[in-house]
């Protein structure tokens, strides 16, 4: 599987799977293609990314954001040069809406005791 996804030309099938199920990372209102981190790649200092627009997708390595935050202990945690806000400034609305939801309701989420 690895060998397919990194390969220039991952078969048709696997590339709409993941096609289906990418979430962009970079937030609303940026430009170019939107992003989805695959995996890691240590040795190569990046990360495997699903690229996509409305009209292509692709999968690359790309090298890790260099940008600290005001804490030297947070890094950004999307790829270098990307169109976007640094991670930490990205709001993801799916996590927003799970927070609220858990602070409505912590025994749903069996917190506070219930």
């Amino acid at each position: 599987m690895l060998e397919l996804l990194m390969s220039g030309n991952p078969p048709a099938e696997l590339m709409e799977a993941v096609a289906t199920h990418a979430v962009c990372e970079l937030g609303e209102g940026h430009g170019g293609e939107h992003a989805d981190h695959v995996w890691d790649e240590d040795e190569r200092g990046g990360a495997t990314w699903f690229l996509w627009t409305d009209s292509a997708h692709r999968f690359a390595v790309l090298r890790w954001c260099e940008t600290l935050a005001a804490d030297p202990d947070e890094a950004c945690t999307v790829f270098a040069e990307h169109p976007s806000a640094h991670s930490w400034a990205v709001v993801d609305p799916v996590r927003e809406a799970l927070w609220a939801d858990v602070e409505r309701h912590p025994e749903r989420w069996e917190f506070g005791g219930g």
